[in-house]
């Protein structure tokens, strides 16, 4: 599903990303993030103790979405990113 966006300033969207990655992987894949400085923002979704895996939320504004799947790109040939889903959502 391919989701047409105007950039930021028109229309004050965010692409949102909710993936699920384990959690030995996870610090990878948030430093990959802190690294591509600019590109996204992201938070985990609060988890239970024990829980294998963590549920994050990854934002950024249009204009950088497709540095931003190219950067997961890259990144799911090293470790499994599961995309539970992809939306443009208000700017609060």
């Amino acid at each position: 599903m391919a989701i047409t966006m105007k950039t930021y300033t028109e229309d004050k969207k965010i692409f949102q990303i909710h993936a699920r990655v384990s959690k030995n992987e996870s610090s990878f894949l948030y430093f990959t993030l802190e690294a591509n400085e600019n590109v996204a923002f992201y938070s985990t979704i609060p988890f239970e103790k024990g829980q294998a895996y963590r549920d994050i939320v990854i934002n950024c504004t249009p204009e950088l979405k497709t540095h931003l799947l190219g950067v997961l790109d890259h990144l799911q040939k090293k470790i499994k990113i599961e995309v539970l889903k992809e939306e443009l959502i208000d700017d609060l």
